[in-house]
């Protein structure tokens, strides 16, 4: 195991969660160990990874905690860093997003000048070979000014590309049973004991998917199996299948006017399906959870 080269406390501990991720993680590596802002930490939490991540991570000052895949969920592997963390400011960072500038974790951290800002969330933006869907999507999500975030949605709190006080997930942990939206759900008890949560537009990573119909599907299970739990949403057939039908026909539509790639016309219906059955699929299962635990 690697150490971090400051010789004093840190003031920010920079967690990266890893699985499989040795296409993406020496590159984001690179561009943190050249950020302005130079008094933080880097720890990996890998659950597992049977590509060469572990090695070419070794090749920078990390520090690397392992933990055994059946053991994963986002809230699980988060709180353990969180434990290893040494300093005040927990800088939460997927291991394929992208910071797009070497002033990013400085600004940032400098959100946390008001004492009352608990967390802080950068802009997400597509990669260059995003597909047009998802593309659209994070335009318009992230497409706002600097202020403080409220319940969605859209709810652009996000650990891809996030920092957290410390100080605060002490009084609240993250919710280690939950399949996705672990940090919204903590945001949202963050901001009831009057936390403020900012998005900090300036601060910028590339950070999106080019996902195969399973694992669309299997994303979007878990964030529905989460929002309903949560009671985030509401189940409707009448509404998957809306969605179902009149966004396949919008996607069609939209990949014929921007003039996108013509695969994307064929793939739109099919994305649309893995997501709505997901949705059907993961709604119902959650409902089973509930009243199997009431019964």
């Amino acid at each position: 195991m690697q150490s971090n080269t400051t010789s004093h406390k840190p003031d920010a501990s920079i967690l990266i969660r890893t699985k499989n991720e040795d296409k993406f993680i020496g590159k984001t590596l690179s561009v943190l160990f050249s950020q302005t802002y130079k008094n933080f930490e880097v720890l990996i939490v890998d659950s597992g990874s049977t590509d060469n991540t572990l090695e070419v991570v070794q090749r920078y000052p990390v520090k690397i905690h392992e933990i055994r895949p059946e053991e994963f969920t986002w809230g699980y592997a988060l709180n353990y860093g969180f434990r290893k963390a040494k300093g005040e400011y927990v800088v939460c960072l997927s291991a394929h997003a992208l910071p797009l500038s070497d002033r990013w974790l400085e600004t940032l951290i400098a959100n946390f000048d008001d004492g009352q800002v608990a967390a802080v969330a950068s802009r997400i933006l597509p990669c260059p070979d995003c597909n047009p869907f998802d593309r659209r999507g994070l335009f318009k999500k992230y497409n706002l000014k600097k202020q403080e975030l409220f319940e969605g949605p859209p709810f652009i709190f996000s650990n891809a590309a996030s920092v957290i006080r410390k100080s605060v997930w002490e009084k609240i942990h993250f919710d280690e049973s939950l399949l996705a939206v672990e940090e919204e759900d903590w945001a949202r008890k963050v901001r009831r004991i009057n936390f403020k949560i900012m998005y900090e537009p300036g601060a910028k990573v590339y950070h999106s998917h080019n996902e195969s119909l399973r694992q669309i599907y299997k994303r979007h299970y878990e964030l529905s199996h989460a929002f309903k739990l949560l009671e985030f949403q509401e189940f409707s057939t009448i509404g998957i299948l809306c969605d179902l039908f009149a966004g396949s026909f919008y996607d069609m539509l939209y990949v014929i006017l921007k003039r996108d790639n013509l695969k994307w016309f064929f793939v739109a219906p099919l994305r649309r399906f893995a997501i709505n059955y997901a949705r059907y699929k993961a709604y119902r299962a959650a409902d089973k959870n509930r009243m199997h635990k009431v019964g």
